[in-house]
């Protein structure tokens, strides 16, 4: 499992909502290493710190606890601010375990679980917030809430991409995590990428304002955008683009489109080995450099590699889950 992972189910663990399977999956863990051990007591200690009712040292063993995850997964140690600035901020170093232990001391909502959204290749998912907003699960994605938002601050977190359309709720500002960066909002539409697989995470603003949190010298960088702009976050080489973007081709994968207008076909690869559960692969940069100008809609994947193959004189061929694609000169 990833540290996130253990980080959740220990948590899970302390509320007495893990199955057999995953207590001894969670031993396993914990006698795998020393510091496993270590950490986990750490977490338990803070947990019983923050029931209601004790508060001497608590912030403390919480502040320790999130620069302790934050070296374990090699991220950098963010200094705390205002209140609503930590929950930003700490989402970066821990994920949404450390938002439910902060949450838990500051007795701002009852015990409660994490949600878990996931779709494969070709499924979308529609899923309704308690709060109202409506998020559109892209395919190859997963999204992880509370199962009742925070009444100050409400957190998702996004693997994958997803459109939002965020319930507006002045003074309740709502934050996407991704790995790569924050989003946050007010009550707006916009689209967000963030997929392992691709350096790239991308925010696309449709309707209202965001502020878009990424990685930077100590605190985070913010930029805010404005409808019609798209941010894109390289996490390889740090690198922060925006720009004006086409909404019918940022959205078209949720009415089962794929639009591609003089793309890259190393660029159109990705929204199609995401739909379709493949992986592309090219003989050389000359075929993955070819453009491609198509629209496919609710299309086979044999229909979209014959396109493909007539638009750039390219030659397929599958293998098990993976594509070959070679061009000929």
């Amino acid at each position: 499992m990833e540290d996130k992972e253990n980080y959740l189910l220990i948590t899970r663990y302390l509320s007495q909502q893990t199955s057999t399977e995953e207590n001894e999956q969670l031993a396993d863990w914990i006698s795998a290493a020393a510091v496993n051990e270590q950490l986990f007591y750490e977490i338990k200690n803070v947990w019983l710190l923050t029931k209601p009712g004790v508060h001497a040292d608590s912030h403390t063993a919480l502040h320790k606890l999130k620069q302790k995850i934050a070296q374990t997964e090699e991220q950098v140690i963010i200094k705390p601010a205002s209140p609503a600035r930590w929950y930003a901020v700490a989402a970066s170093v821990t994920g949404l375990v450390i938002l439910l232990l902060h949450a838990r001391y500051n007795q701002y909502q009852p015990a409660q679980h994490l949600i878990l959204q996931v779709t494969k290749a070709g499924q979308k998912k529609k899923v309704r917030l308690d709060d109202g907003t409506i998020v559109h699960l892209a395919p190859q994605s997963s999204l992880s809430y509370p199962s009742a938002l925070d009444k100050n601050m409400r957190m998702v977190e996004l693997k994958g991409e997803a459109y939002f359309e965020v319930a507006k709720s002045p003074h309740r500002p709502f934050v996407v995590h991704t790995t790569d960066m924050d989003v946050e909002v007010l009550g707006t539409h916009f689209n967000v990428r963030s997929y392992k697989s691709n350096p790239l995470s991308t925010v696309s603003l449709l309707e209202g304002k965001v502020k878009v949190m990424l990685p930077g010298d100590g605190e985070k960088d913010d930029y805010l955008l404005k409808p019609g702009q798209e941010l894109s976050y390289n996490h390889h080489n740090h690198r922060v683009y925006q720009h004006k973007f086409d909404a019918e081709q940022v959205t078209a994968w949720m009415s089962n489109k794929l639009i591609f207008k003089n793309d890259r076909l190393a660029d159109a690869a990705d929204k199609i080995e995401t739909v379709y559960g493949i992986k592309i692969v090219f003989a050389d940069q000359a075929t993955a450099d070819i453009r491609l100008y198509a629209s496919f809609e609710n299309e086979s994947l044999i229909n979209v590699l014959e396109t493909i193959k007539a638009a750039g004189n390219v030659s397929y061929n599958i293998a098990g889950n993976k594509v070959y694609l070679t061009l000929h000169q």
